[in-house]
């Protein structure tokens, strides 16, 4: 799937584009999805690469409000970045770690640790 989006940034709009590079079911439901943007894809100068590992609820426990969760999100070299999303995506151990890490960052709960990241940079 391929998508071409204009976001409005401060100053003006940028074009990007969006395409989804792999997709698959997870075992308890929902899906996982790595996705490959190309900002500015007319314009080499200002071109930038960049992708995400994007994971969405089973339908039954997703409400109206639940948006797509990014876990990951990488720039750079298009083989470096596409390399190492496919081995987070395909990964349902590194998936569940990025996800615990997230949930207890964004509730600040301290007594949690956040998960290894070994292996995964950013």
């Amino acid at each position: 799937m391929s998508e071409r989006v204009v976001n409005a940034a401060p100053g003006g709009e940028a074009n990007v584009s969006r395409e989804s590079l792999y997709s698959r079911r997870m075992p308890g439901g929902g899906s996982v999805r790595v996705e490959l943007l190309v900002s500015n894809p007319t314009d080499v100068t200002t071109e930038r690469l960049s992708g995400r590992v994007v994971i969405e609820r089973r339908a039954r426990a997703r409400s109206d409000a639940d948006r797509p969760i990014v876990l990951e999100e990488l720039e750079g070299d298009a083989n470096h970045v596409t390399s190492e999303l496919f081995r987070i995506a395909r990964d349902n151990a590194a998936i569940a770690r990025l996800l615990l890490e997230q949930r207890a960052t964004s509730t600040g709960d301290a007594s949690q640790p956040p998960a290894a990241r070994s292996g995964i940079s950013s």
